[in-house]
């Protein structure tokens, strides 16, 4: 089981090779390479030769000995009615996957769409399926969340409740997919769910997790054990199941907000962090 961490909320460090090294020292045992645009990423996911480049950066994580253990594709995925959008979107999403396999990474998590069914998330999902076999990528199915702007709380979007999560789950092909369960997420109010029924619900389905704390009512994306969720709980429901997948954390606004003279103690910190689930998980 590796440790692992977005490293967006790392870029006031320096560049990725800088944020790789940090997080190899302060105890990281792998790294999620985030894609959205605008981060880090972008200067392989913008470039002529991206997958030269990824092999570049594959090359340096392997002699640092930190592999990529997941990815995150550029959000949104796709936009109902949106068309023109979606087909912007697609080369995109495409390339994120191919990247993913030249960094060896596991998981590429690609978003559904918010506003989608799970027979028209299947759709989408499936147009990826060549691409993330010939990569030899899984592709991370996440649940997603709205926002009723009247009631103040999040509001049903695909994947946001367990037995939605599973529908999505049981219309792909499990070799290629696999349920990326996002803690945060699941714990909002207004979407009727937990992330201990997602986690016994999915079961067999949960290959990979996005591990932050909020205030179950925002998605906060704190490091664990500051605000709201019963975290003791939820180590009981993965235990329950037998989870071996990864820890990856998604605390980026914890990592974002310090000093930047603080981001190594701030890595060591929520390296610990990640080390005391993996711990627990595995004994």
């Amino acid at each position: 089981m590796k440790i692992s961490t977005e490293i967006n909320s790392f870029r006031r460090f320096g560049g990725v090779e800088q944020i790789l090294t940090l997080l190899k020292e302060s105890g990281f045992t792998a790294y999620d390479f985030s894609m959205f645009s605008g981060g880090v990423a972008d200067g392989i996911m913008l470039a002529d030769d991206y997958l030269e480049k990824a092999k570049a950066l594959r090359a340096f994580a392997d002699k640092l000995g930190l592999p990529c253990n997941q990815t995150h594709a550029p959000f949104a995925t796709a936009r109902k009615g949106d068309e023109a959008y979606n087909a912007a979107m697609y080369p995109k999403i495409v390339r994120a996957i191919e990247v993913s396999g030249v960094l060896g990474a596991k998981v590429c998590v690609v978003h559904p769409c918010n506003d989608y069914t799970a027979e028209e998330n299947a759709v989408l999902y499936k147009s990826f399926e060549n691409v993330a076999r010939k990569a030899g990528v899984k592709i991370g199915v996440e649940n997603m969340w709205n926002w009723d702007e009247k009631e103040d709380h999040a509001s049903k979007a695909a994947c946001s409740h367990h037995d939605d999560f599973k529908k999505h789950m049981e219309l792909l092909p499990d070799d290629v997919f696999t349920a990326c369960l996002d803690i945060g997420h699941a714990e909002m109010t207004g979407l009727d769910t937990n992330a201990v029924r997602m986690i016994e619900t999915l079961d067999k389905h949960l290959g990979a997790i996005h591990l932050h704390d909020n205030n179950r009512w925002g998605d906060n994306h704190a490091i664990p054990f500051t605000y709201n969720i019963d975290f003791e709980a939820i180590i009981q429901a993965f235990e329950k199941i037998g989870y071996k997948g990864d820890i990856t954390m998604e605390a980026d606004r914890f990592a974002s907000k310090v000093p930047v003279e603080l981001i190594p103690a701030a890595a060591r910190y929520l390296a610990a962090v990640a080390e005391y689930f993996r711990v627990r998980l595995e004994k």
